[in-house]
């Protein structure tokens, strides 16, 4: 396969100031990630003490599944103060979208690319997680039909979905390959459909909870280049936790003081804020069968979906002996994280990245240093046939990729009209305009008949309209198999107005490309790059 970068322009450039070491964007982090000395610094930051008992906790977390030599050399690497390049994500039906196999190849890379360069062992870990409860988010994705050329979103169809977070829901298996069926009907069948269906399967087989079937799959994908994965939800996890949920609950307001004051200097430099959050204590608590949000009062802390409320002394017991039972929010998960690990860098996306500027001041408060934050890798992959299209319309990939082709196709639609046609109509609406302005000279101290002829006038300049409408729309039926294929381009390159790692899925490339396609060494040479990727497998 071949890899080239493309420069893709951005509405806010906020990834192209990263890249130019912008200050404007770098003043909200702790380090800049553009600049190599930043890692060199970050490399000999002295390690937290913490590193033996989580690569306990992660071995723990891991072991039901088979791993490779590769994995245990890392979960000894990390025992013995290796440090980490992390990234996390939610669980997906059947991995979610493309770019969270993206994040994790990502984290793959770069860990290798600084074992080498600094010539020291850095483990790829992946955060799963777990405590997030919108179901809605994870329970859906989209396979690309050829024959149709469209999208068809493959949905997993419960009448019980969790309230809680999702490594708590254990979903039904029948349901489950239901939606795994559905998704390679609508798929071409290639050499490559009956592995990845029966790898599908038995992982669905072997694993219960929505989470743990997640894993399963991304550890099948990517065990060989030696990743770790740990839960946010898992309980060994959160009783390491402890000490710094009763931190975080006892500095409740300096977080909350540190969080929105950053948000405020970061609106007065053009930046968005990214976080919108009513809460002032950043956690969450499961009660009553739901996550549920925490909110002081000035005396008590109250849920949002229940009546039920507590001391400080209640969460700290709480805390102590049911620390499962505590959650993260937006504000406090990445400082959680980066406390547990020895990080060099954390990978996100795009909007990740935007809002961990608005936690710098966070990270100080609870004195922990924030690591070198790194846009994800962003990948597009260019079928060949594609291709083909492209040339074939004279389209650019840099313009339908930002843009789509919508506006090619009606240019396209516009020269196999007839302009005399369309320009003879627009003649017939100019002068009935010019009609009714001389019938409105008799009718001026009449107001009824003014609304009338206004009335009357625009029915009949709205069949002007769609009378176009309807021509143009029999041009595109003549042309139908062009018209397919725009929409090819467009939902292959541009689905949903967006790009195509935020809505295909990996399985949908492994079908066509095989398992081992995300591997770092399918498409050299590839180095960590701040611009857009073009795979032409």
């Amino acid at each position: 396969m071949k890899c080239n970068t493309l420069k893709l322009t951005e509405q806010d450039q906020f990834i192209n100031k990263i890249k130019n070491s912008e200050s404007q964007i770098t003043s909200f982090y702790e380090y800049d990630a553009a600049k190599k000395e930043s890692f060199y610094r970050r490399l000999k930051t002295p390690n937290n003490g913490r590193e033996f008992h989580l690569s306990r906790v992660i071995k723990s977390y891991m072991n039901e599944l088979k791993l490779t030599h590769q994995q245990l050399n890392n979960i000894d690497a990390l025992a013995d103060g290796a440090k980490v390049v992390i990234g996390g994500q939610q669980a997906g039906l059947f991995g979610g979208p493309l770019y969270t196999f993206h994040k994790i190849f990502s984290i793959i890379t770069l860990s290798r690319q600084l074992s080498e360069e600094y010539d020291t062992p850095i483990v790829p870990v992946f955060w799963i997680a777990g405590e997030d409860h919108d179901f809605e988010e994870v329970n859906h994705t989209y396979a690309f039909n050829n024959k149709e050329t469209t999208l068809k979103k493959v949905k997993y169809h419960t009448m019980t979905p969790p309230d809680s977070n999702v490594s708590r829901y254990t979903p039904d298996k029948n349901e489950l390959k239901a939606s795994l069926n559905h998704f390679f009907k609508e798929m071409k069948e290639t050499v490559h459909t009956q592995d990845v269906y029966q790898m599908c399967v038995n992982i669905i087989n072997q694993f219960d909870s929505w989470t743990d079937i997640f894993k399963g799959l991304i550890h099948e994908v990517f065990k060989d280049y030696g990743i770790l994965f740990i839960d946010a939800q898992y309980p060994e996890l959160r009783q390491m936790e402890k000490p710094l949920f009763k931190e975080i609950l006892e500095k409740r307001n300096q977080i909350d003081q540190s969080f929105r004051e950053t948000q405020i200097r970061k609106t007065q430099q053009q930046l968005p804020s990214m976080i919108q959050t009513e809460t002032n204590t950043h956690l969450f608590i499961h009660e009553d069968g739901m996550r549920q949000l925490l909110n002081f009062d000035g005396t008590y802390f109250k849920l949002n979906k229940t009546e039920k409320r507590y001391t400080k002394q209640n969460l700290l017991d709480i805390i102590e002996r049911e620390p499962e039972r505590i959650s993260n929010n937006v504000v406090t998960r990445p400082v959680v994280e980066e406390w547990l690990f020895n990080t060099v860098a954390f990978i996100g996306g795009p909007s990740e990245i935007k809002y961990w500027a608005e936690l710098k001041d966070v990270f100080d408060t609870l004195n922990v240093e924030m690591p070198i934050v790194m846009p994800r890798l962003r990948i597009t992959y260019l079928y060949a046939r594609t291709k083909k299209l492209l040339k074939q319309y004279n389209l650019s990939i840099e313009s339908v990729i930002a843009n789509g082709v919508e506006q090619e196709r009606q240019r396209f639609v516009r020269e196999k009209a007839s302009n005399n046609f369309i320009n003879e109509v627009e003649e017939m609406k100019i002068q009935q305009q010019e009609l009714y302005n001389n019938l409105f000279t008799y009718v001026e101290n009449n107001h009824d008949n003014q609304l009338l002829l206004e009335k009357n006038n625009q029915i009949h300049l709205n069949q002007y309209d769609y009378l176009i409408k309807r021509y143009l729309l029999n041009i595109e039926r003549e042309n139908d198999i062009s018209m397919r294929q725009f929409r090819e381009i467009s939902e292959t390159l541009h689905p949903m107005g967006g790009l195509q790692e935020r809505v295909w899925n990996p399985l949908q490339i492994m079908n066509d490309f095989g398992i081992d396609v995300f591997s770092p060494t399918t498409y050299p040479p590839l180095s960590y790059s701040f611009d857009h990727l073009i795979i032409n497998p």
